[in-house]
């Protein structure tokens, strides 16, 4: 894995620049979520956290076509 350590402390979206999903296989058991900050700060979020399921899901219907 890559997050030893996931946070579910809210990050202001306005100060993420990128989020990276890693869905679990061979190499986590787990799904994780990378955010790297506008200062370059990269941060695993717990993929469970609330907010960060709120702001997942704004991604995938902003971002992928509905079927």
């Amino acid at each position: 894995c890559r997050c030893p350590r996931a946070m579910s402390q809210v990050i202001p979206p306005r100060r993420l620049a990128r989020l990276e999903l890693v869905a679990e296989g061979p190499h986590c058991a787990v799904p994780e979520v990378i955010a790297t900050t506008k200062d370059g700060q990269m941060v695993c979020l717990s993929p469970s956290a609330p907010w960060v399921k709120l702001i997942l899901t704004g991604i995938r219907n902003r971002y992928l076509p509905r079927a």
